[in-house]
């Protein structure tokens, strides 16, 4: 059987990590987290050139040129454990790309995926639910979302994905996470 991808989307706080833990053992897939692969240094680069390493919603330099390496690095990551045989969840937002509907097509041939099914799990959750869970987990990154809410919601919270080739699954994350 061939490797299989998951790309688990949602805006900060719904639930992304929780569903795509649980997709990864599921599946016994790598589990791949887009912070984790390249917060570090895409904090760093935000710092050294001076600017909010929190803020990347309203940032336009990170947007520019640390938006794409992030997510490149991914899909690289993504590619080798594809070329290994391992299926891959990848937790990231993908917000900037849903307006592409070949992006993965254009990505799968870039990274040298092999052939694979693709699920896209599109976490959905109210914006009162949104709202109250960043304020309850209270990470500095969130800071900017809750105080310049109604522009943070008005476009990352009704982005849709328009990609084409592969599989949505809507997944309603309305429960309280463990976070809650």
């Amino acid at each position: 059987m061939p490797p299989r991808v998951f790309i688990v989307i949602g805006p900060a706080g719904s639930g992304k990590t929780t569903i795509a833990q649980q997709t990864a053992q599921q599946h016994k897939a790598a589990y791949l987290d887009k912070d984790r692969v390249s917060g570090r240094f895409v904090e760093f680069a935000l710092t050294a050139t001076g600017h909010d390493p929190t803020d990347r919603e309203s940032n336009d330099y990170y947007r520019a040129n640390l938006l794409p390496l992030e997510y490149e690095t991914l899909m690289d990551v993504a590619g080798i454990n594809l070329r290994l045989g391992r299926s891959v969840v990848l937790d990231a937002p993908f917000g900037a790309y849903f307006g592409e509907p070949d992006y993965l097509t254009r990505v799968a041939e870039d990274f040298q995926w092999p052939s694979s099914e693709i699920t896209v799990i599109r976490v959905r959750v109210p914006q009162d639910v949104l709202r109250m869970r960043l304020t309850r987990r209270g990470l500095e990154r969130d800071q900017w979302k809750l105080a310049n809410w109604d522009d943070y919601w008005s476009v990352y919270g009704r982005l849709e994905c328009a990609w084409s080739g592969v599989d949505f699954e809507d997944f309603n994350n309305e429960a309280p996470l463990q976070v809650d």
